[in-house]
């Protein structure tokens, strides 16, 4: 790491404006970063430079804490890991001996920090909708035949498509009514509720609820499900349950890695619950990375109905591991 780091002129990576004279070698802590991504913490790695020869080797003997290390994450470095990760392999490319034009792709399920009971179905999520929708309406209805009857000069129109704003506009009106006619809310037991709150607070859950269904379909982005503390997660089948031992839904993510003689050579990480729809965005991924497709992708058959799909990916010549396909 130490050789590879300092051979790749790292100083492009880094912006030491408001740095002072002080402080750690900024290609030292590149190197203990990268040493230590993905699997430790900042607490763990300022652990590491203290009792681990590997790191200590790096920092020369310093040890800097997790702050240190925070800010030069946070502050030094202007470029994402990415684009570190694909100079890497340019580097490996011209002093190793790669086959670049074949690449193996394979894909995992990897559990999300979420909480498996978080879970948002959105075909759930559409019956719920079209159900509050069809109990909007009947209270619309309702809503103008009491205005209707008390000869109030409001007449509601009946809504063609789901708005938060319509509702939010037509519970604020009736909250003006009220006021003008001097109506307080009631909200304590043996008191009985004007039927223009009821109309009120009806109306104001409505709102509620359409403006929560519409985040919901943002967040999800056509996907089937998603996780509520983490929404880019989508509720996958995976091999085990730590819960009860069955296999059940859990948030992940899907993460397809390409490599070329043991060199990972690209990193695509999605919400997709399959493999189908994955390998043309991977391989476009990696065609904006290197500027280049492989000739050969060694896959599973999994990726095979897409591809036959979809014209554009003509381009690329694709080989099963079960049964090889000629160029």
């Amino acid at each position: 790491m130490k050789e590879v780091v300092e051979r790749i002129n790292p100083l492009k990576y880094f912006d030491l404006s408001h740095r002072n004279s002080h402080g750690y070698d900024s290609v030292n802590m590149l190197q203990c970063v990268l040493l230590a991504f993905g699997y430790v913490s900042l607490r763990k790695l300022a652990s590491l430079c203290r009792y681990d020869i590997r790191f200590q080797f790096i920092m020369d003997g310093q040890t800097p804490s997790h702050m240190a290390f925070h800010r030069f994450i946070h502050d030094d470095l202007k470029m994402p890991i990415e684009e570190i990760f694909y100079d890497l392999n340019r580097y490996f490319e011209k002093n190793d001996t790669i086959d670049a034009d074949i690449l193996y792709i394979d894909g995992t399920k990897f559990e999300a920090n979420a909480n498996k009971m978080t879970f948002v179905w959105m075909k759930a999520t559409k019956k719920f909708r079209e159900k509050r929708w069809i109990r909007i309406m009947d209270r619309l209805e309702s809503l103008n035949r009491y205005c209707k009857k008390e000869e109030l000069p409001y007449r509601f129109s009946i809504l063609k498509e789901f708005s938060f704003e319509y509702l939010a506009e037509i519970t604020d009106t009736l909250d003006r009514i009220m006021r003008s006619k001097h109506i307080e809310e009631q909200h304590s037991r043996g008191h009985a509720k004007h039927p223009l709150q009821r109309y009120k607070e009806g109306f104001a859950e409505d709102a509620e609820k359409i403006l929560k269904y519409s985040i919901y379909y943002k967040l999800a982005k056509g996907r089937n499900s998603f996780s509520k503390t983490d929404p880019d997660a989508t509720f996958m089948h995976m091999k085990y349950d730590y819960y009860n031992h069955t296999n059940v839904f859990k948030p992940g993510y899907n993460v397809q890695m390409g490599s070329s003689n043991g060199y990972i050579r690209h990193i695509y990480v999605s919400g997709d619950a399959n493999d189908r729809n994955t390998y043309i965005p991977f391989m476009e991924g990696y065609h904006r990375a290197y500027g280049c497709f492989p000739r050969k992708t060694p896959a599973d058959a999994r990726y095979e109905q897409v591809v036959l799909m979809r014209s554009k990916i003509s381009i690329f010549s694709l080989s099963y591991k079960k049964q090889s396909v000629a160029d």
